[in-house]
């Protein structure tokens, strides 16, 4: 019996974390298993069609192993980078304690997967200092290309004396290019084929007792399929079965014959529960309706019947192969039953606080009411995870139509595509929201609030008429409100940045004193780098550490180190730091703000231009001129056209007087190793074997562009091949995150 929504949480990564049980030994590859151990390979990539024994061989090996393991069953709705990346990292913790961080990491964007996440569980998993064997089951669901991308920079550096072993239906090749090529191992289902002696202990195993010309008749009519012979004896024991030789066809014949046996009410189980990926017994009761299934599944592990449980049974696991052919039966049969299945499993998970599985029961129901309110309450959770594939998939599966039907929800993806940088993103759901009536029902949200409020972020009218916006959202907000302290420090920011500085300095305490009580840290960030800000241009610099120390504090306390005004108040410590004299704490803050900075673009005027003009600032104390005028350049694209943008134009000239001043006092400019915001986008992709057409089809440019981009990219680095400039990145703080002592 689950006790909690953190006990399920927790058997549902173990489910995926831990290997099946099979009996040991069962299919007697020992001599296959030893020869890879030990030929040395560090990764062995195993692929055969379903049914051919791969978890099997992979858990047997598992068994048997002396060094340290690790294991992870990859399942459809891992197709999401982020989430490969924490899984695999969870996986690798028994043996690399540093994985651990990149387990809680946020990353909110594509650059961050493979710019800090993925290099970062890299370097955790080549400075292990015992040998391991990590192994990748069910890989071949991961049909996201971004999702094999991660992996490849993950495994890249693996070290000598350890292995990855990758089980798949289709052949990973891109895997296995470039460095890992020349300590790569394939194993195919030739391989993998059962012999006359395999047929025979899996005939032993089940309790079936046939002469050796009946074996080799098996083994001869499954060409050695490991699922089919197991299929053969278990139907042996109670009939012959006639002759069929399409694979396809002889696979569906015999889970039919396999079915025959079992009483009605055990064979309507399985059909119906072959909707869930996870077979919990107190799931499956709640779907079902009925109190027995822990008994039922116990009885089917019992007859050998491709169920395995884990070591508590407290889940089990259908065979994929078998899985799909139940479901594949039930769809055909099942009418509208399946939708009332899935809407009782939704309301399971949902009560228990797993809202992703929920909503893809939801969305399976086609309850796309019922989905559209567990996205919108499960849409945070998966930004700060940077699930953005997966929150992405749940948006087109409920389509435009639903999602505008609920005025709430478009509020919340609103303020997520604002939040997370996206400037495409944002601009889409800011003009969806425009579309919704101001005083339609938001389910407690105040949607004319919610409207003014983002109109004042992206500023698209100019300075004065976010004014205008910002003061309208903190009338209609009252103290109670959670949106209060948001709209008060939206208002402050647009009368700091208006020129009012001493309004804005009552309005942003006010937002900061409501946010304390509210609990919203992104409004405490942002509002402490506003007063570093302030702090720093009247040369205050400890009042200005102390309000950079608080931004950076609630950064790390509360896990958003990945949003959008990150790069503001890293960008606030990189200057606190240079003017201390604390330049290795200094460069760690600028590497991180200049990674992120990218994700302040056109939708938050208001955060990305301060930031980088902060930047400027940082850059400057180093004699970087030339990444000062080429973040000066950024902002002359960031700023509003045609409109009156107050004290936005003063700061920008005094950044531009600074840059002046700098160079008539260098002898000689200082290299810079500031990328731009395009070559940021390019320079994680060069940790892959990806062509540049293939880096080029991931960024939605131009081969050339990312030529150029790569070009610009080694000039800066000091480098001339892909290799180099990965080396050169991560040895600057540029890809990954190394950690950084707070001072010199």
């Amino acid at each position: 019996m689950l006790r909690d929504g953190d006990d399920l949480a927790a058997l549902l990564l173990e489910s995926k974390t831990t290997p099946p049980g099979f009996p040991s030994g069962l299919v007697e590859r020992t001599d296959l298993i030893d020869a890879l151990r030990s030929g040395g390979s560090r990764l062995v990539t195993v692929t055969a069609p379903a049914g051919y024994g791969k978890t099997s061989l992979l858990a047997d090996w598992q068994q048997g192993e002396e060094r340290a393991t690790g294991w992870l069953s990859f399942r459809a709705e891992d197709d999401d980078p982020a989430a490969v990346l924490r899984l695999l990292a969870h996986a690798c913790t028994p043996f690399a304690s540093e994985a651990d961080s990149v387990f809680s990491r946020i990353a909110t964007s594509e650059d961050s997967l493979l710019g800090r996440m993925a290099p970062t569980l890299a370097l955790a998993l080549s400075r292990c200092e015992r040998p391991f064997v990590l192994f990748l089951d069910d890989v071949h669901v991961l049909e996201d290309d971004r999702c094999i991308d991660a992996l490849e920079v993950a495994l890249d550096r693996v070290p000598d004396g350890s292995q990855v072993v990758l089980a798949s239906r289709h052949h990973p090749a891109r895997l296995a290019r470039r460095r890992l090529t020349a300590s790569a191992a394939h194993v195919d289902a030739s391989a993998l084929r059962i012999d006359a002696g395999g047929a025979a202990r899996i005939a032993d195993e089940v309790g079936a007792h046939v002469s050796v010309d009946v074996l080799e008749e098996w083994v001869d009519r499954c060409d050695g399929w490991a699922a089919g012979i197991h299929m053969c004896a278990l139907v042996s024991k109670s009939r012959p079965f006639a002759s069929i030789g399409d694979h396809d066809i002889l696979s569906d014949y015999l889970y039919q014959e396999c079915l025959r046996d079992l009483p009605e009410d055990t064979r309507e189980f399985l059909l119906r529960c072959s909707i869930l990926t996870v077979h919990i017994p107190d799931l499956c009761d709640a779907v079902l309706g009925r109190s027995d299934s822990a008994h039922v599944l116990r009885d089917l592990e019992a007859r050998q019947l491709f169920v395995t449980a884990d070591h508590g049974r407290r889940s089990y696991r259908l065979h994929p192969l078998f899985r799909e052919y139940l479901l594949g039966e039930f769809q055909l049969g099942s009418g509208a039953s399946a939708s009332d299945l899935h809407r009782r499993a939704s309301q399971w998970f949902a009560d228990r606080g797993q809202l992703p599985a929920a909503i893809d029961h939801a969305i399976a129901a086609a309850a796309f009411d019922d989905a559209v309110s567990l996205v919108t309450a499960a849409a945070l959770k998966a930004y700060e995870a940077g699930e953005s594939a997966t929150l992405g998939r749940w948006l087109r599966e409920i389509g435009d139509a639903n999602l505008l039907a609920s005025p709430s929800a478009v509020v919340v993806m609103t303020w997520f595509a604002v939040l997370a940088g996206g400037d495409d993103e944002a601009h889409k759901w800011s003009t969806l929201l425009s579309r919704v009536p101001p005083d339609a029902d938001g389910a407690g949200i105040d949607v004319s609030s919610a409207q003014a409020q983002i109109r004042a972020i992206m500023m698209p009218d100019g300075i004065h008429s976010a004014l205008a916006d910002a003061a309208y959202a903190v009338d209609a907000e009252p103290l109670s409100s959670p949106w209060r302290d948001p709209a008060m420090q939206i208002l402050g920011s647009t009368q700091l940045h208006a020129g009012e500085d001493e309004r804005a300095v009552q309005t942003l305490a006010e937002a900061l004193h409501l946010a304390d009580a509210h609990g919203n840290p992104a409004t405490v960030v942002i509002c402490e780098t506003e007063f570093a800000l302030l702090a720093i241009e009247s040369g205050d610099w400890v009042r200005a550490g102390e309000h950079a120390d608080r931004a950076l504090d609630t950064l790390r306390r509360t896990g958003i180190e990945g949003y959008v005004m990150g790069a503001y108040a890293h960008a606030a410590a990189a200057c606190v730091d240079f003017h201390a004299g604390r330049r290795t704490a200094g460069e760690a803050h600028l590497a991180q703000a200049m990674a992120e900075r990218q994700r302040a673009g056109r939708a938050v005027p208001l955060l990305s231009i301060p930031t980088r003009l902060l930047l400027v600032r940082a850059h400057l104390h180093l004699g970087n001129t030339d990444a000062a005028r080429m973040l000066l350049g950024e902002v002359d694209d960031l700023l509003p056209r045609h409109s009156a943008r107050g004290a936005l134009d003063r700061r920008v000239a005094t950044a531009r007087r600074m840059l002046d001043e700098r160079l008539q006092t260098l002898d000689l400019r200082a290299q810079t190793i500031a990328l731009t915001t395009a070559e940021q986008r390019v320079l994680p992709y060069m940790q892959t074997h990806l062509t540049r057409a293939e880096i080029a089809r991931r960024l939605f440019v131009s081969p050339n562009t990312v030529g150029t981009q790569m070009a610009a990219i080694y000039r800066k680095l000091g480098v001339s091949t892909r290799s180099d400039a990965v080396a050169r990145a991560l040895e600057l703080d540029l890809l990954g995150s190394r950690q950084s002592s707070a001072a010199e």
